[in-house]
């Protein structure tokens, strides 16, 4: 009820209020206090003193299997698997910096179908930052509490990842009253299957050195630019971003060093033309 499509291509629809405000404050009565519940998100090792996951228990708890029971009417998937494992809960500190665009996948690669992002917070703080920023839909979405933002990952149920899906999450400001926390809810539509819901955080994986490009030291950003500056493969620049200096004469070794990690492709590996 209320909801408004905000893209047709890929299918981006925002649902305000879907939660009330009993289902609302108990997800996040249950978000842990204790540190040690939290891991490192998927490709966000780096930044795990700024964006943490977790997950909150439902089975049991009448109030939340009604919950999502009503995630799963609402968008036709079997939610069985979130009632025994419990919701992905992703949590980001005051002063969290931006996620930068991405697709979503899963720890085996995978690419759901559709991700539903049930914001359990209101933005606070200086520019209210927070957004979910869809750079190719042209749609950019504000947290409200108790409502639920879904989108299409895929080119229908090919699999394929759709090439406008790409989004990112801008800043939490510094000043922000309160962590940013939604409840993140990956569906697969199986051929020939029952659409369902799972319990895993989704994002998209960082490549090694990607981090430092954009949220390190003010000498590892320098050697990223640097070594793009002359020219080299992004792999070559974001292994000098990691390593944290720039010399053309250690070029040889950036190269093996993004080669042994295997998260680069050819193209990665690739410099550009000369312009």
């Amino acid at each position: 009820p209320g909801a408004t499509q905000l893209s047709a291509d890929p299918a981006i629809w925002f649902s305000p209020a879907l939660l009330s405000q009993e289902q609302l404050a108990r997800i996040r009565a249950k978000v842990p206090a204790d540190e040690a519940a939290y891991a490192p998100c998927i490709g966000q090792v780096d930044e795990f003193d700024s964006k943490k996951c977790t997950f909150v228990p439902v089975e049991g708890d009448v109030l939340l299997e009604t919950a999502v029971a009503s995630l799963g009417r609402a968008w036709g998937v079997d939610v069985s698997r979130l009632v025994s494992g419990g919701l992905p809960v992703i949590r980001y500190l005051p002063g969290a910096p931006a996620v930068g665009k991405h697709g979503d996948e899963d720890r085996r690669g995978a690419v759901p179908n559709a991700t539903l992002v049930v914001y359990l917070t209101d933005p606070s703080g200086a520019g209210t930052g927070g957004k979910t920023v869809f750079p190719e839909a042209g749609v950019t979405v504000s947290p409200q509490a108790g409502a639920v933002l879904s989108f299409e990952n895929t080119v229908g149920p090919s699999g394929i990842p759709h090439p406008k899906a790409k989004h990112l999450v801008s800043a939490v400001p510094a000043d922000a009253a309160s962590d940013r926390l939604v409840v993140q809810i990956p569906l697969a539509h199986p051929a020939g299957a029952v659409p369902y819901a799972y319990p895993e955080h989704v994002s998209g994986a960082k490549k090694p050195g990607e981090h430092e490009s954009l949220h390190g030291t003010d000498a590892q950003k320098g050697a990223y630019k640097s070594a793009l500056a002359a020219g080299l493969s992004i792999a070559v620049a974001f292994m000098a971003a990691k390593a944290g200096k720039f010399d053309p004469a250690d070029v040889p070794a950036l190269e093996e060093q993004a080669k042994a990690t295997g998260k680069f492709s050819a193209e990665d590996l690739t410099p550009p033309p000369a312009k």
